[in-house]
């Protein structure tokens, strides 16, 4: 019973952060319920994850949206390259190991805090407001090519893949912070949802006990996390929040890099 208690606390907590940085929580979500039920497969806890992520990205989009901070014409052109990552990341979880992965997102996620911390150094607002000038052609196909990582992301680790989504959205396309926010909630309910279904027709087992529990306790953290942070929350306090949990996707990625070897 302590231990379902301290499980839905943590999950409650991550909904809570997660709703207001665009990401889905599932960089947390996987190491809990690895804790919380030991004998799951990695394929078993990456689903419970993608449940979760959904109904954290569903309830984050809608008070997004609420203050028109989604831009879903953008979203759904960026999904395209998501649905295509997420596909090959749920039959790559499937059916090798992530090493590589591993390391090239290790990577990715270090250049990524390095680039928002001089940022932030520099009080660059840039997240202040939209910059339109980057919303080329050119630009929106880069950044749509970018999102096959984080819907691999999504497929293969159980994450939802705004650690690649948001930065694209906010330094190739010059979207502001919490309008990128909302945006890659866009992308990665598309690409979860194709996640689930790749491993369902695969035949993973699906735990809906877990999923039941937790999914309420998703929508609360997530509806009570992503009001308050849209209202309160500064530009540069969601910058110094995702540059911290960035950091924890560090921590977590060389934990499981070293359990593998």
């Amino acid at each position: 019973m302590w231990l379902l208690i301290l499980g839905i606390i943590a999950v409650f907590a991550i909904s809570f952060i997660y709703s207001n940085l665009g990401m889905g929580g599932g960089v947390l979500f996987v190491p809990l319920l690895f804790w919380l039920a030991p004998g799951f497969t990695e394929d078993e806890v990456v689903v419970i994850s993608l449940f979760l992520v959904l109904a954290n990205c569903i309830t984050a989009l809608i008070n997004h949206q609420n203050e028109k901070l989604v831009d879903w014409k953008l979203g759904a052109i960026m999904a395209s390259g998501a649905i295509i990552g997420s596909i090959i990341g749920a039959l790559f979880n499937i059916s090798t190991g992530k090493e590589l992965f591993l390391m090239i997102f290790l990577a990715v996620i270090i250049t990524v805090i390095f680039k928002m911390l001089i940022d932030w150094h520099r009080q660059k607002d840039i997240c202040e407001i939209d910059d339109d000038r980057k919303l080329t052609r050119e630009r929106i196909a880069g950044a749509s090519t970018g999102t096959v990582a984080g819907g691999f992301m999504a497929g293969c680790l159980g994450l939802g893949g705004g650690v690649i989504n948001v930065p694209l959205l906010i330094y190739v396309l010059g979207r502001q912070t919490k309008k990128a926010a909302g945006t890659s909630f866009v992308i990665m309910i598309i690409a979860v949802i194709v996640g689930i279904a790749t491993f369902a027709y695969e035949g993973t087992a699906f735990h809906m006990d877990y999923v039941l529990v937790f999914t309420p306790v998703v929508f609360l953290g997530s509806f009570i996390g992503s009001r308050w942070g849209i209202k309160k929350l500064k530009c540069r306090e969601v910058q110094l929040l995702f540059i911290l949990v960035l950091v924890i996707a560090v921590v977590k990625v060389v934990y499981d890099f070293f359990q593998i070897l």
